[in-house]
């Protein structure tokens, strides 16, 4: 080719004919066994696949006229090789299941990409048939973002493909797919795995769309309190914050000072939440804050410190 020296084919048999005809390579070799037969074979190159093979009359001549290949044999007869269309193309792989090749014909027809998808389907359908869960999983994973997720998810739940799952909803969190119910799912992955390498990395990931009160109800609920912790520091969640210092934390005194740093309305807010059980264990320090917002004036409180706190 233009920039070097390209591929390297081999073929077997004495050539008579060698002919590229609309993107396919058409040889034809002598079988010295059979007299004057000749084997005639079209490659499809694009897609490197055998796309007509069969022994015929010694071929004379060779060329395309007619929407097909023309071949002129030594016994005076003409036959014609008509291109399948691509419906039948892909319906012969599919049979054979040569999704590989169905996908790469496919692209190569510029087909619709929801096309491509079905294709991709088929083939996770197939390895996990088989029980190649990670083939399978590898072709659902080229569907994420096109195929209904539920699809993929169903097939996974069982706990011997937990990893399998874990790999899927990762890629939906990766392209801001993953909803709340995801997000549990995921972070469920993450605590039976007892991975926490994972949940410090999902905690600490910058960009990632997720829902931050869904994931720390569930880290509460599987045990993982400072991981909780840390998000609703992240997430400026001030009433899950305090909630957690208290109820799991048992950190009564950090709870008070967190409150004390807040925006009096913030504050007063969370004070409402867990001060009753505050007050028996910090007097002091909660009855000084009190004193505090009673000094202050309230401006309308943000947002933030309305996120209900963890049953």
């Amino acid at each position: 080719n233009r920039d070097g020296r390209g591929a390297t084919y081999a073929f077997e048999g004495e050539k008579v004919v060698l002919s590229w005809m609309r993107g396919y390579l058409l040889v034809v070799t002598m079988d010295a066994k059979a007299g004057a037969s000749s084997t005639v074979t079209v490659y499809d190159m694009r897609n490197k696949l055998v796309a007509f093979s069969a022994a015929v009359p010694a071929v004379r001549f060779a060329t395309y006229e007619w929407g097909g290949i023309v071949l002129v044999c030594g016994d005076g007869k003409v036959h014609r090789l008509a291109e399948k269309d691509t419906a039948e193309k892909l319906d012969m792989l599919f049979k054979r299941n040569l999704y590989t090749m169905a996908v790469n014909l496919a692209q190569s027809q510029q087909l619709d990409e929801a096309y491509i998808v079905d294709i991709q389907r088929k083939y996770g359908d197939h390895l996990y048939s088989k029980a190649d869960f990670d083939g399978a999983m590898s072709q659902y994973l080229l569907t994420v973002g096109k195929l209904e997720p539920s699809y993929v998810i169903r097939k996974f739940l069982d706990a011997q493909r937990i990893h399998n799952l874990t790999l899927y909803l990762q890629a939906l969190h990766e392209k801001g797919l993953g909803n709340s119910e995801h997000t549990t799912l995921l972070l469920n992955c993450y605590t039976k795995l007892k991975d926490a390498g994972a949940l410090d990395k999902f905690i600490r990931w910058d960009g990632l769309q997720f829902d931050p009160e869904t994931a720390i109800q569930t880290l509460c609920a599987a045990g993982y309190v400072e991981h909780a912790l840390h998000l609703a520091r992240r997430h400026n969640r001030h009433l899950l914050v305090v909630a957690i210092l208290v109820q799991d934390g048992h950190k009564h005194l950090e709870a008070v000072e967190y409150m004390a740093a807040l925006p009096p309305a913030d504050a007063l807010t969370c004070v409402r939440a867990v001060g009753a059980n505050v007050m028996p264990v910090e007097p002091a320090a909660l009855t000084a804050l009190l004193k505090t917002l009673c000094a202050s004036s309230f401006p309308s409180s943000s947002s933030s410190a309305h996120a209900h706190a963890p049953a």
